[in-house]
Order: structure tokens, then sequence, then C-alpha cells
């Protein structure tokens, strides 16, 4: 997968259309498709900002339990992440202690890491490692990649284990900053660096 290729994806992701529908934009350098991937990303979570803001500040006054029950029956995995970036840390991250595996999954695909890196900061490797399982079962390999630019080395390494050796190349190329995938190599044993391609080793 050629760096274009891997943005265009991305940015495929982002506006909810398929990689072919933008095959146009092949020749674009990735330094610019890389900047409207940004630009789009923020246009649509600033979208209804002030909206977002007083569901976020309303939800102080309901407790956990519930707040949990409503993301996953009432406001479903893309409000769900447009919200999570505005929720103070611990309490998001508590929240989000609560929800199933397939709904954290869903809400994943739709975040920006970066809005809510205090978030996933405070999630306990156990939450962060059952939804990597389920993103890996789904070969979700564009939100595995995005997320692993905001976790600790430790909850990297567990989570490695349910990434196929096949789709490691496929994620090491969609990782938004290169210099993480020495990070990810540093952290394979040697049995699957060895199943690296050479370029990668």
């Amino acid at each position: 997968m050629t760096p274009q290729e891997a943005e265009i994806r991305k940015l495929a992701r982002v506006l909810g259309v398929s990689a072919e529908r933008l095959g146009y934009l092949a020749d674009v350098p990735v330094e610019d498709l890389r900047e409207l991937r940004e630009r789009a990303t923020t246009v649509l979570f600033d979208a209804h900002l002030g909206v977002l803001e007083r569901m976020a500040g309303a939800s102080k006054l309901l407790p956990i339990p519930v707040l949990a029950k409503m993301a996953e029956r009432v406001f479903g995995p893309l409000l769900a992440a447009r919200i999570a970036g505005l929720v103070e840390a611990s309490r998001g991250a508590e929240i989000a202690g609560r929800l199933s595996p397939a709904f954290l999954a869903d809400v994943a695909a739709e975040l920006d890491p970066r809005r809510a890196r205090g978030i996933i900061a405070k999630l306990p490797a156990g939450v962060v490692v059952a939804v990597a399982r389920e993103l890996s079962r789904r070969r979700d390999w564009i939100t595995i990649a995005r997320f692993v630019d905001h976790l600790p080395d430790a909850t990297i390494v567990t989570s490695l284990e349910f990434i196929p050796d096949a789709a490691l190349p496929e994620v090491a190329a969609l990782l938004d900053d290169p210099a993480r995938i020495t990070k990810v190599r540093d952290l394979l044993p040697p049995e699957r660096l060895a199943a690296l391609p050479e370029h990668l080793r």
C-alpha cells in the first residue's frame, strides 16, 4: 500500500464513502491529502458544537450507569463519538468501562482520537484490549492504526496479540505517525518480527 493509498483510505473513512470513489486523488501529495483529511475531520466534529457542548454539560447531572445505557440505546456510536471529546476524561473513561466491546468498537471507528486522548489514556487496559480484539475480528485496521498513536506501550503489546501477522504491514502503512512503526516493531517478539516484510524489520 502506497502512502497515497493509505491516506485515501483514511479520508474515505472520514467522509463515509468508498476509497474507490476517491481514486482521482491518487496523484495528490500525501501531505495535502492528510491536511484535507484533518480539515474534513474538524468540520465534521465542530458541526453543531454548541448543541454537543450543552449535551456534554447536561450529562454531568446523570448517573454514569444511566449515561452508559443512553449511549448504547439512544445516542448511538456517531453521537457518542462526537460527545466523547467534550466530556471530562475520568468520567468519560468510567462511562466507556460500562459499554460493550462491540459498541465501543463502533464508537472507536467514528472517533477522532486526538479529541479524546484524555479518555483513551485513562481507559483500563482490559477495555482497550477487548475493543482491539473486536476491531481485529472486523478487520478494521484503519481504526486500530489510529489508536496506536495514543496508547501506552503495555496496552499496545497486549493488543498486538489479536492482530494477525498478515495484517501488521497494513496497520503499519495506516499509522498517522511513521515513527510509531519503529515503536510497534520494537514491541514485537522476535518470532513475529521475522514474519514482517523486510522493509518493516
